[in-house]
């Protein structure tokens, strides 16, 4: 199962070579506990880059999605970490400029899809 998530993310992110600079993928994985590691950086056309990883400990997902203007600013941050514990949501949260918010849980392919749509927005506003 992990591998073919992992194969399913990697594709996902091949899809995006054409709004893409620069990406780094590492893994790591042990099939027959059905745990993994995925993680790496995108550095997309506009300067924006997207730090990621995702752990798989058979059904328990945790998670960081660091997404940065090309000035280092943050935009968003999905992730699990065992703070905020007063949101309804813990663990899942999201960082945005204006301070911590309650999220549902996000999917890595899910995070992909918004950052595509921020990016070439933003490369289109760059053309008028």
């Amino acid at each position: 199962m992990t591998i073919r998530y992992f194969k399913k993310i990697k594709n996902r992110i091949g899809k995006l070579e054409w709004l893409t600079e620069r990406v780094s993928i590492d893994t790591e994985y042990d099939e027959d506990a059905d745990v993994g590691i995925i993680g790496g950086s995108i550095t997309f056309k506009d300067g924006s880059i997207f730090h990621f990883k995702e752990v798989l400990l058979e059904e328990n997902v945790h998670y960081r999605f660091h997404y940065m203007d090309n000035k280092n600013n943050l935009i968003f941050r999905w992730d699990t970490a065992p703070h905020h514990k007063g949101l309804k949501t813990f663990p899942y949260h999201v960082h945005l400029p204006d301070g911590v918010k309650e999220s549902k849980q996000v999917t890595l392919i899910g995070v992909l899809d918004r950052i595509e749509d921020i990016v070439i927005a933003g490369l289109e506003g760059d053309v008028e």
